[in-house]
């Protein structure tokens, strides 16, 4: 039988890379959660999770910096805050029973927040002027006042909210671009273009931290860990092909098929379901 019958796994995890990687994520978050369905190993879900999004969000990065849309300034303090703490994150080790209903629970957050933000983005987008949708389609006006301050100029607000979404995405094997995102859209903190580079950003750079942590925490050489994938997921040659054709894909074309705010509803619901699917297991 083809892959094994885990062909159905290898559609799903080139599905999941498309959609993600078209609105600037890598997948971790539906990666994960359809491995722990499969019932892979707890110890190595995270680090196979974890390069299937490096492999899709460098695309997007390297795109992102080529048509300079990468925010460099304004992103470095969330980048800087959560890169350490990412690592600490996969460096903690989890039992199954604690691993799985925090997965089951970030993923329900997140889930929320992204279809709150998306209703949030509709309404301001519905109210900005021509002009700005001119410039930008999903331009988002900035917030007055002392929380305008707070989250334009507030550098330690800005890594401390970092550091914590590092941790947690560390702890999960994920890169965090999808609690990261919807925060940043809610609070207006700039356009969705930049949201979605920088996203895509911190993303890259937690997976790179939490791979390393996740190895650590084992104690496994890169002869041992390639063991360890083919013990427990012997397909995953095929993951990593198509997570790369999916997500190539999506950084090229799939935007211009779908809506942002579109694709962040199926994004929510594909996270939602899983999330509540893991917690009922």
């Amino acid at each position: 039988m083809l892959l094994g019958g885990n062909f159905w796994i290898v559609a799903w995890f080139f599905l999941a890379a498309l959609v993600y990687s078209s609105a600037g994520f890598g997948g971790g978050s539906t990666y994960t959660a359809l491995l722990v369905l499969n019932d892979v190993d707890h110890r190595v879900l995270p680090m196979l999770s974890l390069v299937c999004n490096l492999l899709v969000v460098s695309g997007a990065c390297l795109r992102f910096t080529r048509q300079k849309q990468m925010p460099w300034s304004r992103c470095v303090p969330l980048v800087v805050g959560s890169i350490p703490m990412a690592w600490v994150g996969g460096s903690i080790a989890l039992d199954r029973e604690v691993f799985v209903p925090l997965l089951s629970g970030t993923l329900i957050v997140a889930g929320v927040l992204l279809l709150w933000g998306g209703r949030k983005q509709q309404g301001d987008g519905s109210a900005s002027s021509s002009l700005e949708h001119e410039n930008d389609s999903l331009a988002i006006p900035p917030l007055s006042g002392s929380m305008d301050l707070g989250w334009r100029s507030g550098v330690v607000w800005q890594t401390t909210l970092g550091a914590g979404l590092g941790l947690l995405a560390g702890l999960v094997g994920i890169g965090g671009g999808i609690f990261l995102s919807p925060v940043l859209h809610l609070s207006r903190w700039s356009h969705a273009r930049d949201i979605a580079a920088t996203s895509s950003l911190f993303i890259l750079v937690n997976s790179v931290a939490g791979l390393i942590g996740q190895t650590s925490k084992h104690g496994w050489s890169l002869g041992e860990i390639a063991t360890e994938f083919h013990t427990h997921a012997p397909w995953w040659p095929w993951l990593f092909v198509s997570v790369l054709i999916g997500g190539q894909i999506g950084n090229r074309a799939a935007s211009s098929w779908l809506s942002h705010l579109t694709l962040r509803r199926i994004t929510a619901v594909i996270v939602l379901a899983a999330g509540i699917r893991l917690g009922w297991m």
